[in-house]
């Protein structure tokens, strides 16, 4: 606070002025120490700007050599991946193929499956048919018989068998 009183009240006097004396005010001092450290300066300065731009060039050649890398990665996938391409199609024909022959084959079998299995049933069908005609005619024979022998049995009694008899034994002769 003193100083702002002091600078106002110079000002007031008539006391406030620009010094001229270049040895009281140290310009020289001030030309010598703002010399030094813009010498000092641009000497740490140009190290560290140098230093920087040796960086950022080194990261720029490590960046392209990595891009290089990655190009000749990827040149190296796409050729890996044409490859792959080429043997997906062939896997894709030769399962079509496979595929092909195995329906063809599937068919074939089926036909033979049902062809045999038809002849087969013809057969049992036969065979049945014979089995069946057999059983049929031996129960309508045996229903004949029944019949028959009830008819007899009513038509014939012991009068008409002797005679029945007589007469056999009279064609025979004896």
């Amino acid at each position: 606070m003193n100083i702002i009183y002091n600078v106002f009240t110079g000002i007031s006097e008539g006391s406030f002025g620009i010094n001229t004396d270049i040895f009281e005010t140290n310009i020289i001092n001030l030309i010598i120490f703002v010399g030094g450290l813009f010498t000092v300066l641009s000497k740490a300065l140009g190290e560290m700007l140098s230093n920087r731009q040796q960086r950022v060039v080194s990261s720029i050649q490590e960046a392209e050599d990595r891009l290089q890398q990655a190009e000749i990665r990827l040149t190296e996938a796409q050729k890996q991946l044409d490859q792959i391409g080429m043997v997906v199609d062939s896997i894709t024909t030769e399962a079509q193929t496979a595929g092909t022959t195995l329906q063809t084959s599937i068919l074939m079998q089926g036909k033979e499956d049902i062809e045999r299995l038809t002849s087969t049933a013809k057969v049992t069908i036969a065979n049945t048919e014979v089995q069946v005609k057999r059983q049929i005619l031996q129960q309508i024979t045996a229903l004949t018989i029944q019949r028959v022998s009830a008819q007899f049995k009513e038509v014939l009694n012991f009068e008409m068998q002797a005679r029945i008899i007589d007469r056999g034994i009279a064609e025979l002769g004896v």
